[in-house]
């Protein structure tokens, strides 16, 4: 998540092999904002990785960083991101969902389910790998079966909750732990004309009374990162309706054992991986 413009934001960029990056991302995840990886060389053997601060990492910290990694520690450039972002954002198509700007035209086909989401101070416009493999499977999900209580966990942007929302017709619950979040997804709810059917709330994971009352959900959707899946995985497992289904995503490939057991542990299987690129979202069921 990008944060406003007069904020300054703290940076650390490392280029290393992919399976090294758990490293960084280990030592740091008391503090990380967020992350990117992005492929450094074409062959796919060095990967970039960018910490997100919202401080100068301390020393403390740095430290505890093994020897020979040739680390960049700086402050992030102050742009306007949100119309940085929105320049090079095209539409994306993920099953029937169509996700686009405000700058773009909806889609001219009335079976798509058209969703506006501008870029901006939450994560989710789409394009990431981990958003449009999250839609494929609603998407997927939504040929099979009816849903009647969702819950989109970690919803950032709510393109999620929406999306779920769209395709059935039915009221969504939505959680993030941060506030800004929570604003944009009941923002773009309004703007999607979706408000009446989406319940935004601030909540660290289950950890809510919003969230235990509304609860069992009979699909959850969590697009967050490998260890708070697993964390979360007994409490997301005691929310889930008997018969109810699950999708899992921000894990990268080899990641996805690890995330496998935790919920294997809670009875809960895989029924579809969905893998683009170096990343995996996961449908599970008990």
């Amino acid at each position: 998540m990008s944060k406003p413009s007069d904020v300054t934001l703290w940076q650390l960029a490392v280029t290393l092999p992919l399976p090294e990056s758990d490293i960084f991302e280990t030592l740091f995840e008391d503090i990380t904002l967020s992350s990117s990886l992005a492929e450094a060389v074409p062959d796919g053997s060095l990967w970039e990785l960018i910490l997100f601060f919202e401080a100068e990492p301390p020393k403390a910290y740095l430290d505890r960083i093994p020897e020979g990694y040739d680390i960049a520690v700086s402050t992030v450039e102050q742009k306007d991101w949100v119309s940085e972002s929105q320049k090079r954002l095209p539409p994306v198509c993920a099953g029937r969902f169509y996700v686009h700007g405000s700058h773009d035209a909806p889609h001219k086909v009335s079976s798509m389910h058209d969703l506006t989401i501008d870029a901006g101070r939450a994560f989710g416009t789409g394009l990431h790998e981990t958003t449009f493999g999250c839609l494929q499977a609603i998407d997927e999900i939504h040929k099979s079966r009816e849903i009647f209580n969702a819950l989109d966990l970690g919803c950032g942007s709510g393109v999620l909750a929406l999306a779920t929302a769209k395709a059935w017709g039915r009221p969504v619950l939505a959680s993030d732990i941060d506030p800004d979040a929570v604003t944009v997804t009941r923002e773009n709810a309004i703007k999607n004309q979706l408000a009446p059917l989406i319940r935004a709330c601030e909540a660290t994971g289950l950890n809510s009374q919003q969230l235990r009352k509304a609860a069992p959900f009979d699909l959850i959707t969590a697009n967050i990162l490998a260890r708070p899946l697993v964390q979360l995985a007994p409490d997301i497992a005691r929310s889930l309706a008997t018969d109810g289904v699950l999708v899992l995503s921000g894990l990268l490939g080899k990641q996805e054992n690890m995330v496998r057991n935790a919920y294997r542990q809670q009875g809960l299987h895989l029924v579809k991986r969905i893998p683009i690129g170096e990343w995996h979202t996961l449908i599970l069921q008990r």
